[in-house]
């Protein structure tokens, strides 16, 4: 039986494998697969070949993201002997992988873990799990909206003009713009991608509930897509720009 793994949950354990042990050689940290590996200790069971190639992928992440380095003072690997930074033992204490993480726990902090439940949903690949994952999506970015732009701050902007449609006369462009407004000035089309990228999850969570009780496949791909798309949101909404 495949244990699921996602590559966020790789990356704290790596962070915190060279937190706690110094610097490590790349693959004697993810393991060669004839011993057991500190990283796959540090989940208590042994990796298949594609988690392997996760954790890879997890530690080249992690050096492009400058929360993990190499050592270069080994004289056979000097570009495989790997530390961590400063800024990735702030990104372990946080539990904050990036700047999306942090703009979403700015704001409410459960927001993380959603993300990175809908992450794990994904990885598993179980039709469930799919489907909780593209509604997680849709609620990340309800939720961020909801929480970071509330009725009453919209409600006192100079541009708003109360939505007769909507319950609360509050629409999603009106939370989109406020908080774009409140990270920089926004452009039209900043606006629009916005709306538009938001529009795509929620189409995908709406179509995902229609097929729940059917026999058609769930595609793991749209899924992913959706939630790739999610993000492009969310940090095109809350993450200033050369962030």
């Amino acid at each position: 039986m495949t244990t699921d793994i996602d590559i966020r949950s790789l990356k704290f354990a790596i962070l915190q494998c060279l937190a706690s042990g110094g610097a490590q050689h790349k693959l004697n940290l993810i393991g060669k697969g004839y011993s057991v590996s500190p990283l796959e200790s540090a989940f208590d069971f042994r990796f298949d070949s594609g988690q392997r190639h996760l954790a890879v992928m997890a530690f080249d992440e992690l050096e492009a993201a400058e929360l993990i380095r190499p050592t270069y003072t080994d004289l056979v690997s000097p570009q495989e002997w790997m530390e961590i930074t400063d800024a990735g033992r702030e990104a372990l204490r946080r539990r904050e992988l990036d700047a999306l993480d942090s703009a979403l726990s700015a704001i409410a902090p459960q927001l993380v873990e959603l993300r990175a439940g809908a992450w794990s949903a994904i990885a598993s690949g179980r039709p469930d799990a799919l489907r909780q994952a593209a509604h997680s999506g849709r609620e990340l970015i309800d939720q961020a909206l909801k929480e970071g732009a509330r009725d009453e701050a919209i409600k006192i902007q100079p541009w708003f003009q109360p939505e007769k449609d909507s319950c609360s006369s509050v629409t999603r462009r009106h939370r989109l713009r406020y908080l774009m407004e409140t990270r920089g000035t926004p452009s039209d089309s900043d606006l629009e991608v916005a709306v538009r990228a938001c529009d795509l999850v929620i189409a995908t969570d709406d179509r995902l509930k229609a097929i729940a009780h059917g026999r058609e496949t769930v595609d793991r791909e749209n899924v992913r897509d959706a939630l790739v798309v999610a993000e492009i949101a969310l940090r095109r909404i809350l993450v200033p720009r050369g962030t």
